[in-house]
């Protein structure tokens, strides 16, 4: 109960609404998720791999964009097949991943040159979620471009199709973290195992 000596007017002050100040979206920005998906396409993942791989990799673009990551798409196999930047429309990504076929060897390397190229000048949290059936190439090479993107703030979450695929993913992108939730075991497994990156990139963020 109110006391009588309390003013008894609780009346406020209506609701008042600003417009956005000019450098809302510098700030906005700032702050954003952005999340590169780097499927491997090389000839071994033809078929079903690819198909299980092109399924999980639309799960994860879902769950990524749930979680507030603006999601681009890289498709590797020894050179960079296709890359749609972050900026890209969910649409336009998700029909070049369903367009995507199997083919050439592998090499990690020219896509890590185009992570740090997108990535590398921009703010906020900046993860490369990247899947391999098999060998990396130039593992040297890819172990120092991996290092200059980690330098420039970008983070890496990584899934190999069997422990020889996820082995050489961890030794270069993610050195010193524990490389069995890395590994997808089989082709069964192979579409959770991508959609599961997302899980990582937000328990890191």
């Amino acid at each position: 109960m109110v006391a009588s000596w309390v003013r008894r007017d609780f009346a406020g002050i209506g609701v008042t609404q600003y417009r956005p100040g000019p450098h809302l979206a510098a700030v906005q920005e700032h702050y954003r998720g952005r999340a590169l998906l780097c499927i491997d396409v090389s000839g071994s993942m033809s078929g079903v791999p690819l198909c299980a791989a092109i399924e999980g990799g639309l799960d994860f673009l879902t769950e990524a964009r749930q979680a507030r990551y603006a999601c681009g798409l890289v498709l590797w196999d020894d050179t960079v097949v296709a890359h749609l930047p972050t900026s890209s429309p969910d649409a336009t990504v998700r029909r070049r991943l369903r367009a995507a076929t199997g083919g050439g060897g592998t090499a990690l390397a020219p896509t890590l040159r185009v992570v740090i190229d997108e990535l590398g000048p921009l703010s906020g949290d900046r993860v490369v979620c990247v899947f391999s059936d098999g060998a990396i190439g130039d593992a040297v090479l890819a172990e120092q471009l991996a290092m200059q993107a980690r330098a420039l703030g970008i983070r890496f979450v990584v899934r190999g199709l069997g422990s020889g695929a996820s082995s050489g993913l961890a030794r270069a992108l993610t050195p010193g973290e524990h490389e069995t939730k890395q590994t997808v075991h089989d082709v069964g497994d192979l579409r959770r195992g991508i959609a599961s990156m997302v899980a990582d990139m937000r328990q890191r963020r």
